[in-house]
């Protein structure tokens, strides 16, 4: 990766201290980014006491590892992820230096990195289901808005929302990238050794996005438990619905947006192929010297086998490791529903 490019917040942060650290990024992060929830919790915990539901401590401790977690993949996908699609995306994007890719490239990851109206909106959003729900802290012996405890726990919603807003950017980083990267006139190879003409590279990429979105999945006992308790329902259902909607969205939408282009360039290649067997039938019907009838012959043949060849190639970029990490991706999330609806 470009030492210069633009990073979004987290990752400048994060590298403040992998740089400093004598051991690799992912226990420097988690033991220092990682470690701002589980901090504020302590001290949340420290004013109300430490004698509180089981429920909530869990679900509590669930949601701060979820965060601490989310800035390790913040990280990965700024550093690894986004590079790397970048680099493997020129296999089927066969431009000139492949400008054109990387123009693309580089105003995503801008597009990526400018981080201020998401985390405003998406914060403020959680903050209100906060503010929403008091009838919660007061179960759990916080008395009002003053409160020191209630304060510490603004300060953690605050910062969860911050970290996930990352998330929000990621899924919509990922889609649009993806949507644009489709409109170019992108190569299939019906010979590529993924099987799927090249495509498993945007596939991988979907998937990556959607397998670390699902982290999320661990915040949800915790909101259902403030909806349990706190009765404010309405706006922790749209941010749970938002949450459902990015898992499915950022897989789904970029990989039948691309399968949908790739049939038609595939259907345009076959049309053309298709037009070139009929022109050499055409020929050979005309044609009377031994020799260039049986030069027609073998043109027509390997025509009409490149044509079957590429005919039979899938263009879903869908292979079984990718099916695998969508099945676990949402069933994370389907899991801690289930949950919540049939056993708590």
């Amino acid at each position: 990766m470009d030492e210069n490019a633009e990073e979004v917040w987290v990752t400048r942060l994060s590298r403040v201290f992998v740089e400093r650290s004598p051991v690799g990024p992912v226990p420097t992060i988690l033991l220092t980014v990682g470690l701002v929830p589980f901090a504020l919790t302590g001290v949340f915990l420290a004013f109300i006491g430490f004698d509180v539901r089981r429920v909530f401590l869990g679900s509590q401790l669930l949601a701060s590892a979820m965060i601490a977690v989310a800035t390790v993949l913040i990280w990965r996908y700024d550093t690894v992820v986004l590079p790397t699609f970048v680099e493997r995306a020129t296999e089927v994007t066969p431009h000139e230096d492949n400008r054109e890719l990387r123009a693309i490239a580089a105003r995503y990851r801008a597009f990526f990195t400018d981080m201020g109206a998401t985390t405003v909106v998406w914060t403020a959003l959680i903050l209100f289901a906060i503010l929403a729900n008091d009838g919660y802290f007061r179960a759990l012996g916080v008395p009002g808005y003053t409160d020191p405890a209630y304060l510490v726990y603004l300060v953690f919603t605050a910062w969860g929302g911050a970290i996930t807003a990352v998330g929000i950017r990621m899924a919509a980083t990922t889609t649009l990238c993806i949507r644009e990267i489709g409109q170019l006139d992108f190569s299939i190879d019906p010979l590529h050794p993924d099987g799927l003409g090249g495509l498993s590279t945007i596939g991988y990429f979907a998937i990556r996005t959607t397998t670390m979105l699902s982290i999320g999945a661990l915040g949800l006992p915790l909101a259902f438990d403030v909806v349990r308790v706190g009765g404010g329902s309405g706006i922790i259902y749209l941010l749970v619905a938002v949450y459902i909607g990015l898992i499915v969205g950022s897989f789904a939408f970029p990989t039948v947006y691309i399968n949908r282009r790739a049939n038609e360039i595939k259907q345009a290649q076959l049309n053309d192929t298709r037009e070139r067997i009929h022109d050499l039938s055409d020929r050979l019907m005309a044609a009377d010297d031994p020799e260039e009838i049986e030069t027609l012959q073998m043109k027509l043949e390997e025509l009409r086998t490149a044509y079957g060849t590429y005919d039979s190639v899938s263009l879903y970029p869908m292979s079984l490791s990718i099916a695998s990490r969508l099945a676990s991706s949402v069933l994370l999330p389907l899991f801690f529903l289930l949950f919540e609806t049939y056993v708590i």
